[in-house]
């Protein structure tokens, strides 16, 4: 729930566009994760994009918003658990005219868990966001306060590779939106000496999530 030392990863990002925001969206983006003092983990991502809109909307290409978070890991407070919280702040880097961004602020805390069992490891989170006021394709968005709940697994088919997959949900980030869902699935394999190949596959629950995600990307770590 830390890195080692430093995790560089890019990535390449397809989403087929919510029945509420009917925009599809190729992204690419750089991921960093840093542990400059022990126990502690800073990092966030960043990236570009182009959006495919329906007719009646502005669709092209730009950024997207960076995210930068930092978190603290409490160690193993029981047996074979293990314990972090922190912090992620939202900066609106991203074009909200073309879909890339929401033109907000926004600030959100979280806890999380993993357990270790014989043959696979799980997790899950909590979190608490705080979402100014923003526009997003040309429309005013209200900020609320909002709610998200995550559970995850992990588990090892030997020394290299891995199946991952996670649900979660969060509560309406703006007034008058649902709320989003998701269900994801995926794999790790361990290549190239420390570096990772990953990908996954997505589903939306819900109308304010994509219809279906697809990302890849590869992940260095030393």
């Amino acid at each position: 729930m830390i890195v080692p030392s430093q995790w560089w990863e890019g990535q390449v990002e397809y989403d087929d566009g919510a029945k509420n925001i009917p925009v599809d969206t190729l992204l690419a983006r750089a991921v960093v994760a840093f542990q400059p003092w022990k126990n502690i983990e800073v990092g966030g991502r960043v990236g570009f994009g182009t959006t495919d809109a329906d007719p009646s909307l502005e669709d092209g290409s730009g950024a997207t918003d960076l995210e930068a978070y930092g978190k603290y890991y409490f160690g193993n407070g029981v047996d074979k658990a293990d314990f972090t919280a922190g912090a992620v702040l939202t900066v609106p880097t991203g074009d909200d005219s073309v879909g890339l961004g929401y033109n907000a602020f926004a600030v959100q805390g979280f806890g999380a868990v993993r357990y270790r069992l014989d043959k696979a490891v799980i997790g899950g989170h909590v979190g608490v966001r705080f979402n100014g006021d923003g526009d997003l394709l040309g429309f005013p968005l209200d900020g609320k306060t909002s709610f998200e709940l995550g559970v995850a697994a992990l588990v090892p088919m030997g020394s290299a590779f891995s199946f991952v997959g996670e649900a979660q949900i969060e509560t309406e980030r703006f007034d008058g939106a649902d709320e989003a869902a998701d269900l994801l699935v995926g794999a790790n394999w361990k290549a190239f000496g420390r570096g990772m190949i990953r990908g996954a596959f997505g589903i939306g629950l819900t109308d304010s999530s994509p219809n279906f995600r697809a990302i890849v990307g590869y992940a260095y770590t030393f």
